[in-house]
C-alpha cells in the first residue's frame, strides 16, 4: 500500500517530529535549516500520501 510504504520512507523524519512535540515543553532545542526543509517536505509528502478513515 502507498501510505506504509511512504510512511516508512520518511520513519526518520516521523520520528524527529515526535521527539521535538513530546520535548518542546521541557527542552529548547533549535533546528538547522536543513532540518527543517527535510521535515517540512516529510510531511507534505505523508499529508498527500496518507488518507484518515471516513467518520
Amino acid at each position: 500500500m502507498l501510505s506504509e510504504l511512504v510512511l516508512e520512507d520518511y520513519l526518520l523524519e516521523l520520528s524527529m517530529l515526535e521527539d521535538a512535540y513530546i520535548t518542546s515543553r521541557y527542552i529548547t532545542r533549535e533546528f538547522t535549516k536543513e532540518e527543517l526543509e527535510k521535515l517540512a517536505k516529510a510531511v507534505k509528502e505523508i499529508m498527500k500520501n496518507v488518507t484518515l478513515p471516513p467518520r
